[in-house]
């Protein structure tokens, strides 16, 4: 019977009246934010380490001979790694700063609150485009920007479904 108890008391936001859908993506939400937390810490320490990552992607440039195609990829790849590395404090500070929004944006609403909404929408909006501008649009960055900004567009949109439930 006590663990009964317990078990409710694990999730008293469910009891409240959290939609089921809100749940899922503030779940889902606090799962990337510490993915991003991730990334963005091995991002820099891989900054760092410019200048045998470009070493790397030179000799795997000479590998490929003629290929025009595979010149360019490296080419593009040097290109992205090197405004990575001249980039990498603020891409740091950055990126810990909008996934912390994105986290405290997600557990205002979970607590229905408005104001997380528009606290996860500055968190999950302002780094693709700081993103696009510092690393910029080269083929290997475009697809990047493109992606991330897919998945930020379609979590705004989902959780703007859900706005309704959110008050004050």
């Amino acid at each position: 019977m006590e663990t009964t108890n317990q078990n409710r008391d694990l999730f008293p936001e469910q009891r409240q009246g959290l939609p089921g859908m809100l749940n899922l993506l503030t779940i889902l939400t606090f799962i990337g934010c510490g993915l991003a937390y991730l990334g963005t810490i091995w991002n820099f320490i891989q900054a760092n380490n410019y200048e045998k990552e470009k070493a790397k992607l030179e000799d795997l440039r000479d590998q490929a001979g003629d290929s025009d195609f595979a010149n360019k990829m490296m080419d593009a790849s040097i290109e992205m790694l090197q405004k990575n590395y001249e980039n990498r404090y603020i891409l740091l500070l950055s990126g810990l700063l909008f996934t912390t929004l994105c986290l405290i944006g997600a557990l205002q609403m979970r607590k229905l609150k408005k104001s997380g909404y528009t606290i996860y929408l500055i968190g999950e909006l302002v780094p693709v485009v700081l993103t696009a501008v510092l690393i910029g649009f080269s083929f290997v960055g475009g697809i990047t920007t493109i992606v991330s900004a897919f998945i930020a567009v379609l979590f705004v949109i989902l959780y703007s479904t859900q706005r309704k439930y959110l008050v004050n």
